[in-house]
């Protein structure tokens, strides 16, 4: 630690400093090239020594990169400086288990950039450097561009988003049978790139260049990826098949990928808050696919990563990683809440309505149900999908009253199940 911060403090003080005085400290790295080049992507190997800094100068522009080195391989200190700010390398989060590498994350800038410095921390001896061009062409702006979802959208269908065949102008399509999965999980992911990027399609651009052209997968991994200004972006495409692309199976959980839908919300939420425009848009996609697959978003199913999966659930849930990051993964709860509330009261017909009071409520809560209902029964679901038993008396046919003072305060779902249908509202204990 000390090791670190005494090289933090020193490139600090570099930064100070113009780049051509860089030129004159450090050595150029040396590379060799080890795939034939396109215009969209290159990649080099090269030889460094462990804690030492070196000029990378590539023979032509990039938008983003990613390294390989040994397996096991610790990027903690290793840091890159782009133009005179620094950029973190991490592990990559997405990595599939046996590699016979260790894979660091994709970095991405908004503009192409065309060399950098590479301080190596605990890297050492081989290594491969991969360079993506997302803008290698002229890029239209797609139409869609900045349609979002509003209040006055209709809940509970597919969500205006930006086609793949729109943001992927340009750069190669994907060629392949695709496979149908019948979805019974969302799964939740952050792309782990930086905050600070506000051209959301170039991301995406570089995200599949990344997984296409680096990682040999056929498409995208996602199913959708989200922008934090509640931008949505259709990742794996039917192409010509006559398929959803919601059913087409990712490669994004795990290398278990069957029976799941994955997605992406752009972004590193381990250092920041999700938005609330990308929260709600991630509310819409899981409404309407979970309402269009009869799915219960406080549900869990069993999936070979674990036997309790949640119905909506984070990347973390089915192997080691800390995708879809902290910030993010404490919002599941919620977003599973707010999806329940949603289909209950928008996806419906007619909208399910039964009377709760008094709000707030002062420790005994009272449920009248629309009719009469000798069956029906009450459940209290918690943020975390947790079914409480608390103290219920049934008053009549159509009337309880539950004695909530025992709760923590916080929001709730109060579920109502009758012969005839399931009713839903969310309440809080104040």
């Amino acid at each position: 630690m000390k090791k670190q911060n005494s090289f933090l403090k020193y490139l600090s003080a570099l930064l100070l400093l113009p780049t051509v005085v860089w030129a004159q400290n450090y050595p150029k790295l040396s590379i060799t090239e080890t795939k034939p080049a396109t215009k969209y992507y290159r990649q080099y190997a090269a030889l460094v020594e462990q804690e030492a800094t070196y000029q990378v100068q590539a023979s032509s522009s990039f938008t983003s990169l990613a390294f390989r080195a040994t397996s096991g391989t610790d990027w903690t200190d290793t840091y890159l400086i782009v133009n005179q700010d620094t950029f973190r390398v991490s592990v990559e989060e997405h990595e599939t288990a046996n590699l016979p590498y260790s894979l660091s994350t994709l970095l991405v800038w908004d503009k192409p950039i065309q060399e950098f410095l590479l301080y190596t921390g605990q890297v050492q001896d081989d290594i491969v450097i991969s360079l993506f061009n997302a803008q290698a062409s002229e890029v239209p702006q797609p139409a869609l561009r900045w349609e979002q979802t509003t209040e006055d959208d209709v809940q509970c269908e597919k969500p205006a988003l930006i086609t793949q065949e729109e943001w992927r102008t340009g750069l190669p399509a994907p060629s392949y049978q695709r496979a149908i999965t019948q979805v019974n999980h969302v799964i939740i992911h952050h792309s782990a790139t930086f905050n600070s990027l506000t051209d959301y399609e170039n991301v995406v651009r570089n995200i599949y260049l990344f997984h296409t052209q680096d990682r040999g997968w056929s498409d995208i991994g996602y199913n959708f990826l989200i922008a934090p200004d509640g931008t949505l972006f259709e990742g794996r495409s039917a192409g010509e098949q006559n398929i959803e692309s919601d059913n087409i199976r990712g490669a994004h959980f795990c290398g278990r990928n069957s029976g799941t839908m994955g997605v992406c919300l752009l972004g590193n939420y381990n250092t920041a808050d999700p938005t609330d425009t990308a929260l709600a848009t991630i509310e819409r996609v899981t409404s309407w696919k979970l309402d269009k697959e009869s799915l219960d978003p406080t549900a869990t199913n069993s999936h070979p990563t674990n036997n309790n999966l949640g119905i909506i659930a984070g990347h973390r849930d089915g192997c080691a990683t800390e995708c879809p990051g902290e910030n993010l993964y404490v919002r599941l709860a919620s977003i599973r809440l707010n999806t329940e509330e949603q289909i209950a009261q928008d996806c419906r017909e007619e909208p399910q309505v039964f009377n709760i009071y008094p709000i707030p409520n002062d420790g005994t809560l009272t449920v009248s149900l629309p009719q009469p209902d000798s069956t029906a029964y009450l459940d209290i679901i918690d943020l975390q999908g947790r079914t409480l038993s608390l103290p219920m008396v049934s008053e009549d046919a159509s009337r309880f009253t539950v004695q909530t003072q025992v709760l923590p305060t916080g929001s709730y779902i109060l579920r109502v199940t009758t012969s005839q249908e399931v009713l839903t509202r969310k309440i809080l204990v104040e």
